[in-house]
């Protein structure tokens, strides 16, 4: 969820019970839908690659 505070957009959401709150530094909803996208997909990798190495 994207949420405008002070003319900035910020993050609010969930991913596996963790939340993400965060600022997202832009004031363009489009940019800041970007890098939200963004920051899930890099959640997903990371929490991909983490268990692909605990197989191992």
């Amino acid at each position: 969820m994207l949420y405008k505070r002070k003319q900035v957009y910020w993050i609010d959401t969930v991913y596996k019970d963790k939340r993400i709150k965060e600022c997202t530094g832009f004031k363009s909803k489009k940019k800041a839908e970007e890098y939200a996208s963004k920051v899930i997909k890099d959640l997903m990798v990371q929490d991909r690659l983490s268990f692909k190495d605990s197989i191992k």
